[in-house]
């Protein structure tokens, strides 16, 4: 209970497609490979639940694009992996031009109105527990995140004015991380 102003602060229970709308990456073939061209991302992209751009980027021809381009504040969710302990890597995509890049087919594209809430969300137990029981690998296999399988997982949320307050904080948090992290990564350089 609020005790500001006597509400309580109800999360509801609700499937994971209600709040985040995934659709499955883009399948191409090593002929639409080229140096420039739309950059495909994939779980490289993410480094330590941070949105990041290499060298070592994958580009193909725009002809071979046949999905949306990716946008900011879409998350970015490793479906599938040689190694299943990455498989449900997830970050907030940022700092890229429009209409430049698209997900690849090992990866999941999450759009919400609370792309921070729902990444932060992310990195809690529910989630963390879905992994372990849903992703299938081991043995040689190819760990595989369903799209189903996540789509239909019961989350808590709270009101859309709670998730905003929530996405504002975990933000916050992680923009004074990446600062420190820089002061860090030059103080070592210095």
């Amino acid at each position: 209970m609020d005790l500001l102003n006597g509400s309580a602060y109800t999360w509801e229970q609700r499937k994971f497609s209600d709040v985040v709308a995934t659709r499955r990456g883009l399948t191409y073939k090593p002929s639409d490979i080229r140096k420039n061209g739309v950059r495909v991302l994939r779980s490289s992209n993410i480094a330590e639940d941070s949105f990041v751009l290499s060298d070592e980027d994958v580009f193909v021809v725009r002809e071979a694009v046949n999905i949306d381009c990716v946008r900011a504040n879409d998350i970015l969710i490793t479906a599938a992996n040689g190694s299943s302990r990455l498989v449900g890597k997830h970050t907030i995509i940022s700092g890229i031009p429009e209409e430049s890049a698209v997900h690849g087919g090992f990866m999941l594209l999450g759009t919400t109105k609370e792309p921070h809430f729902v990444n932060a969300s992310m990195g809690s137990s529910w989630y963390r527990r879905f992994i372990e029981l849903f992703v299938a690998g081991g043995n040689g296999a190819i760990g595989n995140l369903n799209k189903n399988d996540l789509d239909n997982q019961d989350i808590a949320i709270p009101s859309e004015k709670e998730q905003k307050k929530i996405g504002s904080f975990f933000r916050q948090l992680d923009n004074l991380i990446t600062l420190h992290q820089r002061k860090s990564t030059l103080s070592i350089i210095a």
